[in-house]
C-alpha cells in the first residue's frame, strides 16, 4: 500500500502536519495519505509539498514567478493546472503536475543555476527539493 515507504514515516508526516490536513483535506484522508507517500517516494516531505501548493495559491506572486521562469527557460511554463489541483486539495495530482512542467532529469540537468532557481521558485519548492523529486521520477 505504501509503495516501499514505511507506513510509520507517512503517519508521522501526516500527524506532524495537522494544520495542512485541515487545509487540504478536500481529497480526504486517503488522498492525503497517497500524497504523503508520493512525496516520500520523491525524496521530499509532505510539508514541503503542502507549502509549495499553498505558495501557488498566492496567485499574483505565483503568476509573476511563472512568467519569470518562462522567460529564463525560453519555454512556456504553465502552472494553471497545478494551481487548480492545489485549490481543490489534490496534493497527489499537484505533485504529478509539477513534475510534468519541470520535465525530465536530463532537461533539468541542462539548466543553469538561474533557470533552476527560477523554476523552483515558480513551483514553490527549493532547488534541492525539486532536484530530489526530478531525480526520483521516471518521467
Amino acid at each position: 500500500v505504501a509503495n516501499g515507504v514505511a507506513p510509520s514515516v507517512v503517519l508521522k508526516d501526516i500527524a506532524a502536519n495537522s494544520e495542512t490536513f485541515a487545509k487540504f483535506s478536500g481529497d480526504g484522508a486517503e488522498g492525503l495519505a497517497r500524497a504523503a507517500i508520493q512525496a516520500r517516494k520523491l525524496g521530499v516531505e509532505f510539508a514541503d509539498i503542502a507549502n509549495a501548493a499553498e505558495g501557488l495559491l498566492d496567485f499574483q506572486g505565483s503568476l509573476n514567478k511563472e512568467v519569470e521562469a518562462s522567460v529564463l527557460l525560453g519555454r512556456n511554463l504553465n502552472l494553471q493546472k497545478a494551481r487548480e489541483l492545489a485549490l481543490t486539495g489534490d496534493l497527489e495530482g499537484f505533485q504529478t503536475e509539477i513534475l510534468k512542467q519541470v520535465g525530465s532529469q536530463a532537461e533539468f540537468d541542462k539548466m543553469n543555476v538561474l533557470q533552476k532557481k527560477a523554476l523552483a521558485e515558480a513551483t514553490g519548492l527549493t532547488v534541492q527539493q525539486l532536484s530530489k523529486m526530478v531525480s526520483k521520477t521516471n518521467m
